[in-house]
């Protein structure tokens, strides 16, 4: 049996360490958080995971997404209390609200969380405070039974 030409050979290689390199290349450099919802019966539903814990040292560094997943027939929302959603305004100016969403049925969103509360004067993101909990839920569901969960910030 014949062996494959050195170019097949390299010709492969080029391939693998590109298809690596594409792998690994993030172009916003953000740390991503994926959250999809599930119906659990009648009028009941939850946002997995149900808890998060975010690395203010390591995770906060380049940015912060969240990606909010809803396979369901229904639209929930997203709310995090003392979490903020980043948006750029038309003439390039950063703005803040509070992080709620809506996400409509059989739909994924991907959201900018602002990091400005968690660094420190100097700029940086700041791993001398302790750890912050923020609740989350769908408030469009409130009266039904949606558990919330829990996003921990931690140094």
């Amino acid at each position: 049996m014949r062996a494959g030409s050195p170019i097949a050979g390299l010709v492969g290689l080029a391939f693998v360490a590109l298809s690596g390199a594409l792998g690994c290349w993030n172009p916003a450099r953000a740390t991503e958080f994926h959250f999809v919802v599930q119906e659990i019966g009648d009028k009941r539903a939850l946002w997995v995971p149900q808890e998060v814990v975010i690395h203010r040292s390591t995770e906060m560094q380049d940015g912060l997404v969240f990606v909010l997943d809803n396979p369901t027939d229904r639209t929930h929302a997203f709310a995090a209390y003392g979490l903020f959603e980043e948006t750029m305004g038309a003439g390039g100016e950063l703005t803040r609200k509070p992080l709620r969403i809506n996400v409509t049925q059989e739909d994924t969103v991907r959201v900018q969380i602002s990091t400005v509360q968690f660094a420190s004067p100097g700029g940086a993101i700041d791993g001398m405070r302790g750890e912050e909990q923020f609740p989350f839920f769908c408030p469009l569901h409130k009266g039904d039974a949606h558990a919330g969960g829990t996003i921990r910030v931690v140094p």
